[in-house]
């Protein structure tokens, strides 16, 4: 764990919430310096490898994003960097999934092996910066009653966040209300942003559920898309590095934690945790979104 990270968890685990938000953003600023750093470093040493430079990563929030970007990172020379633009509108905003990238950020690349994952949505600016830049790029999502409740633990545990006063004393039906009423129409026009805008030639677009599926195979059709060279071997064995029970210290994939970034790791566990009350309110505002993205076949859920 780096310094950041670890200024982060303290300050997340000890701090009051005006506390934590400052050394969060006093944070940004060193550990951008840092991820430049590695970055050139890794074009350094790996640079002549690979056609492609920067790996874009649009990741709906609490999607699985993170499992995706430690796997691509597995790749020697790649590091992940978050320019201090889009670090700094998150933490004033609670997310990036409205955000609209700089016209100029992959100018701010040369010289670097970059890995950068973003929440942001696919607006026909942010797809024409991606365009005009020539960057390859990977969509991923998840089903929204997942995403609610992820996002509600999330946040609940984030002093940071700028939802934070909103989930911390409720309990999961009061977040999953609150989520409904604040951010479910947000998300729904996220997925369908990039379904509308983005190049099929340039991206790829994959669901959460798809990784779990079969992560071997997302990967492998991955890598390809971003031409770095990888056998089924070595597909494997970083799958198998990142797998879920590795990245949460030892916990079978299922086994919660409320307080682990990689709280559960499992697809559908909305069925347990829904109340009728509940299917019902998000049956009205997502029903006929969740049959058009392939979750449902109808409305019987």
């Amino acid at each position: 764990m780096g310094t950041t990270e670890t200024l982060e968890g303290l300050a997340k685990k000890w701090l009051p919430a005006w506390a934590a938000r400052e050394a969060k953003r006093l944070a940004v600023w060193p550990r951008y310096w840092a991820q430049r750093k590695a970055c050139r470093e890794g074009f350094r040493l790996y640079g002549d490898r690979y056609p492609q430079k920067v790996l874009f990563v649009a990741g709906m929030p609490k999607s699985g994003t993170t499992w995706l970007e430690k796997m691509i990172a597995s790749f020697p020379g790649f590091h992940d960097l978050l320019i201090p633009d889009v670090a700094a509108y998150e933490l004033k905003t609670g997310g990036s999934h409205d955000y609209e990238l700089p016209d100029d950020m992959f100018e701010r690349f040369k010289g670097m092996l970059v890995l950068t994952k973003m929440h942001v949505h696919g607006s026909r600016h942010n797809a024409d910066v991606l365009k005009k830049a020539g960057v390859k790029y990977v969509v991923l999502y998840r089903d929204l009653r997942d995403v609610a409740i992820s996002y509600h633990f999330y946040v609940k545990g984030t002093p940071w966040h700028p939802e934070h006063a909103r989930h911390k004393d409720a309990d999961l039906q009061q977040g999953l209300r609150v989520f409904a009423e604040r951010m479910l129409d947000g998300y729904v026009e996220w997925v369908r942003s990039w379904e509308k805008n983005r190049d099929p030639e340039a991206s790829l677009a994959f669901r959460y559920e798809d990784m779990l599926e079969d992560a071997n195979g997302v990967m492998m059709q991955i890598a390809r898309h971003y031409q770095l060279s990888a056998d089924e071997a070595e597909i494997r064995r970083i799958v198998e590095a990142n797998s879920f029970q590795n990245l949460s210290k030892g916990r079978a994939q299922g086994q919660e934690s409320g307080r682990s970034f990689f709280r559960k790791g499992v697809a559908g566990d909305w069925r347990n945790q829904f109340s009728p009350e509940l299917r019902e309110g998000y049956k009205k505002k997502i029903g006929a979104f969740l049959i058009e993205a392939g979750y449902e076949r109808d409305m019987t859920w």
